[in-house]
């Protein structure tokens, strides 16, 4: 007689502490970008599955910076970046944006996107610091503000986009953002 087989799953999510406890700056964005892209995709699918029984460890310096996420001053340094008007970047600012702004996996959150694609390759993969310069001349406002935007749409789980009318329609519409749609994306990494 065959027995049943019972197996445990178990969900570990960690992230170190990223904010500075003295002056309360976060300067990494892994916690919020990986509760947008990994860890709320985990909980919300398990609705269909009510038979299924999971368990979810998350440790207290990740909860902790998911809660300091629900306070209107909490920022860090990418979301500061992504906040500021396209047309208000410093050189300094946008230099950040095209350094940082494309850290993540090309071949399933970059490439998918053409905007995203053509703007990396714009850029450039491999960049020196005497490139930033006439790099940025090739960059205009509508460019900053497309990257400002797919960094962090790429960064909300493709499913979770799929299930929100307003995130497919910015997905497909694919590029040339409203400042008003920037805020909408950042809005929903908030909540």
């Amino acid at each position: 007689m065959s027995q049943p087989l019972y197996i445990a799953f178990l969900w570990h999510m960690h992230q170190p502490y990223y904010r500075n406890l003295v002056s309360g700056e976060c300067s990494m964005p892994w916690v919020r970008l990986h509760a947008t892209k990994d860890y709320l995709d985990m909980v919300k699918r398990l609705d269909d599955f009510p038979a299924i029984h999971q368990t979810f460890n998350l440790v207290p310096s990740l909860l902790d910076q998911i809660e300091e996420y629900g306070a209107p001053t909490s920022s860090d340094t990418f979301l500061a970046h992504s906040l500021k008007p396209a047309a208000r970047l410093s050189e300094e600012e946008q230099r950040f944006v095209l350094k940082w702004f494309f850290l993540a996996n090309q071949e399933r959150m970059i490439y998918p996107s053409p905007r995203y694609h053509d703007l990396l390759a714009k850029r450039g993969l491999q960049v020196h610091d005497a490139d930033w310069p006439q790099i940025q001349r090739r960059f205009q406002v509508q460019d900053y503000l497309d990257v400002q935007v797919w960094f962090n749409l790429a960064w909300i789980d493709p499913w979770l986009r799929r299930q929100d009318p307003r995130l497919a329609a910015l997905e497909t519409k694919g590029g040339h953002f409203t400042e008003e749609e920037k805020h909408f994306v950042l809005t929903i990494h908030r909540e």
